[in-house]
This record gives C-alpha cells, structure tokens and sequence, in this order.
C-alpha cells in the first residue's frame, strides 16, 4: 500500500475514533481515551478503570466512485451507480462491511476485547432513512463486544448508534 494511502487510512480514522470518543464519553460513565492507533485491531483505547479495548473502524461509503469522489481523488473513469441511489444498495455495502470485519476478526489473538466501529462516510442516506431499514441490517456476531454506527442524520452534528440494539 502506497505511503499517502496509509497516511489517509490513518487520518480517517483517527477522525472516527476522535468523533467515536467524544460521543461515547458524553453518555457513558466509564470514559475511554486512547491509547495508540495500529493495525489489528485498529486502535487500543483505555477505560477509566484501566481496561483495554481494540476498536476495529471501517468507513461506509455508498460506493467506490462516491469514496473516491469524496476523498478527493481523481476520477478514473468508474461509472457512478446505475440509475437513482437506492437505500438497499447502501445497506448491502453495510452488511458487506460487516461480514468482512467478522472475518477479520477471527484472525485475531487479543488480549482484550474488541468493538467495531463504522462511521458513516456517505451523505446519500440519513440515519432516520438507515434505521428505518434496520431489519434488513445484518446483525453483527458475538465476536464484537460492540457494534457502533457513527453517521449523521441531516446536519453536520455526528451521531452514535450501537448495532447491536437491532
């Protein structure tokens, strides 16, 4: 993987967690705060009571030309969805990204447990519109302590979800 794509995954999701924390404090009790961003799990936060706990982060995007459009990169020529943006199609790629961290996981030797983050990248759907279809949502497997959607819902104030309250 190129340098410049290491140090956007990076940023990107030191941006989630960043978003993730602020959130997650706000409502919680027990307070996490990092401790340092690396590969497998993503990152290693640290409670209040001196527990740890990987966060696994992924980005959801509608598409790859919408990614690519979003993340400024140059247009190579990918055509964009067919026809009008549809919620299922935006779902699916959810639940793909789902899947796809399930199987990640189980590569893992943690030594403490581990949530999954996924921040809502794509400004297609709102969080009313997504939960809306929340019985189409693949429910995520045990293998997470947490499941967290960070997206938006029309303003440009993120939001925090977990999953697993399908």
């Amino acid at each position: 993987m190129p340098k410049g794509h290491d140090n956007e995954k990076l940023a990107l999701e030191r941006a989630a967690i960043r978003e993730f924390i602020r959130l997650y404090n706000g409502r919680n009790l027990v307070k996490l705060r990092l401790l340092y961003q690396h590969d497998r799990p993503d990152a290693v936060m640290q409670d209040s009571r001196g527990s740890k706990l990987g966060l696994e982060i992924t980005h959801l995007f509608y598409d790859a030309a919408e990614a690519k459009k979003l993340l400024g990169r140059p247009d190579s020529g990918d055509a964009g969805p067919a026809g009008p943006f549809t919620l299922a199609h935006l779902i699916a790629q959810l639940n793909e990204l789902i899947r796809r961290k399930e199987s990640k996981i189980k590569a893992y030797d943690p030594a403490y447990p581990i949530s999954l983050l996924i921040r809502n990248a794509s400004p297609t759907f709102r969080l009313s519109e997504i939960w809306a279809a929340r019985e189409h949502i693949h429910k995520p497997a045990e293998l997470f302590v947490d499941t967290w959607f960070l997206t938006r819902d029309g303003t440009p104030d993120w939001m925090l979800v977990n999953l697993d309250d399908l």
